[in-house]
């Protein structure tokens, strides 16, 4: 125990901690972005439409 305490009190382990949790959180978005892909290529073309036919 008195390892792992060492580990993350220094700035190795907290960098190693940092780029961890950007991984996971990238993880993340990818998952999202996959399980609703259909959906958010539907609304990104619906949005492109929109802003091509604006007259202005």
């Amino acid at each position: 125990m008195r390892r792992m305490a060492r580990f993350h009190s220094d700035e190795r382990g907290m960098e190693t901690l940092q780029v961890v949790m950007i991984i996971a959180v990238a993880a993340l978005i990818v998952a999202f972005a996959q399980a609703f892909w259909p959906k958010i290529k539907a609304w990104f073309r619906e949005s492109v439409d929109q802003v091509l036919r604006w007259q202005g």
